[in-house]
């Protein structure tokens, strides 16, 4: 009987550490809760400057690219990067949120709102063309 005892809390410490550390997958729209209706206004800035997206159809575009982007909660404090790319989400002319993306790795979601921030590691076996998709014209 504690033989058995001891096998049973080893499988579920097991099972415990196994969700913890490796963490379930979201799409960023469940990370972040935008109303794509309210979006006024995206601010894009890079390396090479600042982009203010205030088209409906633009807005749209980003805001469904973004949204279907997978990531898992991180611990990286401080993620290592080449390219970052800052991004505003404006609604009804308020700051909802704010958005460093880090290469194709992570990403930081500041809510203005809630005043709080939270780093997201961008689920591995996808491409996120960082470039392309804030490539409006």
């Amino acid at each position: 009987m504690k033989k058995r005892t001891i096998i049973i809390a080893a499988l579920l410490f097991i099972v415990v550490f196994y969700f913890t550390y490796t963490g379930k997958a979201y799409q960023l729209k469940d990370v972040i809760k935008v109303d794509e209706a309210n979006v006024t206004r995206i601010e894009i800035d890079t390396d090479e400057g600042k982009h203010v997206v205030d088209d409906k159809k633009e807005i749209k575009q980003i805001v469904h690219s973004l949204a279907k982007i997978e990531v898992k909660k991180s611990k990286e404090l401080d993620p290592k990067f080449d390219q970052a790319y800052w991004v505003k989400i404006v609604e009804n002319g308020k700051d909802a949120y704010g958005l460093t993306i880090y290469d194709n790795d992570y990403i930081k979601a500041f809510s203005f709102e809630d005043k709080k921030q939270e780093t997201y590691t961008i689920v591995k076996d996808q491409k996120v063309d960082v470039k392309k998709l804030f490539s409006t014209k």
